[in-house]
């Protein structure tokens, strides 16, 4: 739990940065510049949700020995063991790209009006 809430913090600092760093309330589409603007904006984002995962690969490294005793053992197949962690991890995706999205879409001007 606790590292879900640090992940969710640093996510909106990320997000904060993305803010100023692309800060827009109407992003215009006319010339090549702009185009960058709107592609560096999304490529930031993507990279940051991205490698938003890493903290949890250290967890998943404690968690190997088991998984190879219980494959020696024939105790229970691949799936059955990863496919709870994969299932429970995308509610909190999905919350954490909803944090992303409501706090940079309007702010960097990927729509021009905030109720979009």
């Amino acid at each position: 739990m606790f590292l879900t809430q640090m992940i969710e913090l640093k996510l909106a600092i990320v997000a904060l940065i993305a803010m100023t760093v692309f800060f827009r309330t109407r992003l215009h589409q006319d010339t090549v510049q702009d185009g960058s603007l709107y592609a560096g904006a999304l490529f930031f984002g993507l990279v940051s949700a991205m490698f938003n995962g890493y903290p949890e690969m250290a967890m998943t490294v404690a968690r190997l020995p088991v998984f190879y005793k219980q494959r020696d053992l024939l105790l229970f197949p691949a799936w059955a063991y990863a496919l709870p962690t994969w299932l429970l991890t995308i509610p909190i995706s999905i919350l954490q790209s909803f944090i992303y999205v409501c706090l940079t879409y309007y702010v960097i001007g990927f729509a021009p009006e905030a109720e979009r």
